[in-house]
């Protein structure tokens, strides 16, 4: 190596301060909720088009920094020059799905284009023909009625475009918010661009250029190294997506992996798919690829006591990475005008699910259990009017809750993963930021009990939230999976619950929503109770810790009834007082004995009960 192993480290973390820098920047300068709950992610792509930095970017959203970048010089070649910025959010040349609106800036040193500043933000609202960016049921991108920048310039010498943002003025709902995204983005961008200037000012552009190919080697090695401990051979995987909008067998979903550790290599192919489907289900390319990738590098990090990452997420690690696709497939790359409106849910859930159980069945040790499924009400997109501001529009994507995570073969479920796009990376909303900003109340959010898939490393239970609005109606715009095709455990481990839509009416009467993609009015007086999805357990529920168990029930995760039938544990104490509870360790020991002979059921003494409406009466 021509740079030493202290300098390469030193330089790769000032970039990753300087994508660091941009999140926060994006954070604390942004209008809407969607981006104080951190749907946004920040990278740093090198000039050949290999992404060097995310840091803290969304799985989902960052694998394709470097295609959209690339496609940036291919468009616009040596026309590119300093003060330059671009638009896109097109899913035919890189980019996740249309609502994740990306600005690029090229950094230039010394006339030569060096960086690349990637920002890219999930938009509430862009233009689409329903008041929501995730548009399900699109026949195409025309159907979905997503306005559409494919890698546009949006700034001349450091100057907004204004023929772009009177489009954007014309077509977006609420365009002071977006336009305040948009301005945070951009400022980002542009803040890296300096920082990266004063990079290779301090560096030398020898040493920077000779910089992003030593790390990027290295990170590969790094890769390498972490596969070759992965057991070897080739494993099928194979999922369905719950029956969905002229789907009514859902979407069977494939993969085959070959893990072969000698070569530090794993392939995933994904090419024995469906086609594309008249919805907005098809995934692009970077949502494809990122599926598989995100899968295994999960795999790579999940290690036991591991306090940083292994490997992190860049284009070095890609490279033992490989996903084969085809075009014109669900899974794969998409052909126009395919509509891939949802490519950063729920199809690509299911990938990433079902690659990491395979994994986790070719040996104790390694891979998870599926994760949560769906996007239920609770990351719903909401919409109406705000009697408060002159009957101003709103569009906004709620995060008031979470969903569970998978366990791994050495650790319970995240609490705060949501799905596996965000990887547990975005924040729940604060309740009294949105209940400030938009006209609606959220009247509960709390864990909802007995949700979670059993093991000897348990899933993650789900989220309870309940909401609605203060002063005029609201349409809330969610879509379910796992309610048919549950989420599954893995070596043992049981399935979890899946997600759930209730509507309450002003006289406490409770109705089920049962159709797959809701839109639904929610008048003055209503409520919306979301249930979300939990993840699945990993190893026989009767090895779980029983000092675990009893942990869950004083943290109000899972009810005693359930400890004893699930896990076969025993308390002693009140349950009214958890301070009085303890693991009654002969009792126990006879109830798990019981196990060998029947196995405890899935849903066995799950609390299945309704919440209290207590809310009506505030309502």
């Amino acid at each position: 190596m021509a740079i030493d192993r202290v300098t390469l480290g030193v330089m790769a973390n000032r970039l990753d301060s300087i994508t660091r820098e941009m999140t926060n920047t994006m954070v604390r300068t942004a209008r809407s909720t969607t981006m104080a709950a951190k749907d946004f992610s920040t990278s740093i792509v090198s000039s050949e088009g290999e992404m060097v930095s995310a840091p803290e970017g969304i799985p989902v959203h960052v694998y394709g920094s470097g295609l959209i970048a690339q496609a940036m010089t291919e468009i616009h070649g040596d026309a590119i020059k300093p003060g330059d910025a671009y638009l896109t959010n097109d899913p035919y040349q890189g980019n996740s799905h249309a609502a994740d609106q990306t600005v690029l800036v090229p950094v230039f040193f010394e006339g030569e284009h060096v960086f690349t500043s990637v920002a890219k933000a999930h938009q509430a609202d862009i233009g689409n023909a329903k008041p929501t960016t995730y548009s399900p049921t699109a026949l195409d991108v025309y159907n979905e009625g997503a306005l559409i920048f494919p890698c546009v310039k949006v700034q001349d010498r450091y100057q907004d475009v204004t023929d772009i943002i009177r489009m954007c003025e014309r077509r977006i709902r609420a365009f002071d918010t977006w336009y305040g995204d948009y301005l945070a983005a951009l400022g980002a961008a542009r803040l890296a661009e300096r920082r990266l200037q004063e990079f290779c000012e301090a560096y030398g552009l020898a040493t920077v250029r000779e910089f992003v190919a030593e790390w990027l080697d290295y990170c590969e090695q790094m890769t390498a190294e972490a596969i070759s401990k992965l057991p070897a051979g080739r494993v099928h995987a194979s999922t369905c997506l719950d029956p969905f909008p002229r789907l009514p067998d859902g979407i069977p979903l494939q993969a085959t992996i070959d893990v072969m550790p000698d070569e530090g290599r794993v392939v995933v192919d994904l090419r024995d798919n469906p086609d594309c489907t008249p919805t907005g289900l098809n995934l692009t390319e970077s949502t494809s690829k990122n599926a598989a990738t995100t899968a295994i590098l999960m795999c790579l990090n999940s290690v036991p006591e591991t306090r940083e990452v292994i490997v992190p997420n860049n284009a070095g690690c890609y490279r033992r990475i490989e996903v084969l696709l085809r075009e014109n497939c669900v899974v794969g790359i998409p052909r126009h005008p395919a509509s891939a409106s949802v490519a950063t849910n729920t199809v690509v859930d299911r990938v990433v699910g079902m690659v990491l159980r395979a994994v986790a069945t070719m040996r104790e040790g390694v891979g998870a259990a599926h994760p949560c499924f769906g996007q239920p009400p609770y990351t719903g997109v909401a919409s109406g009017v705000d009697a408060r501001r002159d009957g101003e529009d709103y569009v906004f994507q709620l995060f008031s809750g979470t969903s569970g995570g998978p366990a791994t073969a050495h650790n319970d479920g995240w609490l705060q993963f949501t799905n596996t796009a965000g990887a547990g990376l975005e924040y729940v909303d604060s309740t009294e930021v949105v209940e400030q900003k938009y006209p609606i109340v959220v009247w509960e959010k709390v864990v909802r009990v007995d949700s979670e898939g059993a093991g000897r490393m348990r899933g993650a239970p789900g989220g309870t939230t309940v909401f609605g609005p203060r002063f005029d109606p609201l349409e809330i715009q969610y879509y379910l999976d796992a309610v048919v095709n549950r989420s599954q455990g893995v070596r043992g481990g049981q399935m979890s619950r899946g997600p759930e839509a209730w509507l309450v009416s002003a006289d406490g009467a409770a109705t089920k929503r049962t159709e797959t993609v809701g839109e639904v009015p929610v008048d003055v007086g209503e409520c919306i109770l979301s249930w979300s999805g939990a993840g699945a357990g990993y190893g026989p529920a009767a090895e779980r810790d029983p000092e675990r168990v009893l942990r869950d029930v004083v943290d109000g995760y899972i009810t005693p009834a359930r400890a004893t039938a699930a896990y076969g544990v025993v308390l002693t104490g009140d349950p009214a007082r958890w301070e009085t509870l303890a693991v009654d360790a002969e009792a126990t020991a006879a109830a798990r004995a019981a196990f060998a002979d029947a196995a405890p059921d899935d849903d066995v003494a799950r609390d299945t009960s309704l919440p209290d409406t207590w809310w009506l009466a505030a309502a």
